[in-house]
């Protein structure tokens, strides 16, 4: 479990936030729907404690944005360092394995790789014969029709002025066949690649659907449906496509490097 990420000057700097957000009589939900935050971030700011965020960078993020917002000037609190960082990242990425139970894990391996090649052997065999006996009912047939096949050839030859070109043909088809599949694969589909450390959030309408920290060539689909709405930290270490389409990240990012991409029916 990570530790809690929280000091007295947070804790101090987050009362300031509140104080600034009440003076302007507005709600926790009120802010979270203008900045498009959610309203755990915005908790974790106005308490001082900072666990649920993903990262330092993200957090900062979402700082300066309630910051700017709420027209006042803090500096970010010193409540991470180097250590804290990398074991959360460490946490975040490694999956916990209870090792009581290792040697039940390595049995089941076992039984399962034994009963994979044993069946594999079968399947071999069975080919193996099912084919000889396929091979030489075959050959029996075309011994049989062998004779018929001369004369049937002969009585219909036909000359044809030009010829039949069936390479091109296939080729078209093939063309067809490959923009047919191309279009139903990317329907509805959103795919980001991320260069270096990228936070996301996607909402359908209003609901948030993904919110999570990616790292360097890490890549993350979707199937999603007009309309919504991503919002991206780091807008310049994230490269994706809709439906095909390149997706503009960078152009209007502001200058903390988050921007918001809207996707609506039109």
């Amino acid at each position: 479990m990570i530790a809690e990420l929280k000091s007295a000057n947070s804790a101090k700097i987050g009362k300031v936030f509140k104080d600034a957000r009440n003076n302007l009589e507005l709600s926790k939900n009120d802010i979270a729907e203008v900045l498009v935050m959610n309203i755990k971030y915005i908790q974790a700011i106005e308490s001082g404690n900072y666990s649920s965020f993903p990262s330092e960078g993200f957090a900062r993020a979402y700082f300066i944005k309630y910051q700017d917002f709420l027209s006042i000037n803090c500096d970010f609190p010193s409540i991470y360092d180097e250590d804290s960082r990398k074991v959360e990242i460490i946490e975040k990425s490694i999956i916990k394995i209870d090792m009581s139970l290792m040697p039940f894990f390595k049995k089941g391996i076992f039984i399962i790789i034994t009963i994979f090649v044993l069946f594999s052997f079968y399947n071999i065999i069975s080919n193996y014969n099912n084919n000889s006996a396929t091979n030489e009912n075959n050959l029996t047939d075309n011994l049989k029709n062998a004779q018929f096949i001369a004369p049937e050839i002969k009585n219909n030859i036909v000359e044809l002025d030009e010829p039949i070109v069936f390479d091109e043909i296939n080729e078209v088809n093939k063309v067809n066949i490959e923009n047919k599949t191309s279009s139903l694969s990317l329907n509805n589909k959103l795919t980001l690649n991320f260069l270096d450390e990228c936070w996301i959030e996607i909402y359908s309408g209003n609901e948030l659907v993904a919110n999570q920290l990616f790292q360097l060539n890490d890549v993350y689909m979707l199937d999603i449906e007009k309309p919504f709405k991503v919002v991206v930290g780091n807008a310049d270490n994230v490269e994706g496509t809709y439906n095909g389409d390149s997706i503009d990240f960078i152009t209007n990012a502001n200058r903390l490097r988050v921007n918001t991409i809207i996707f609506n029916d039109e």
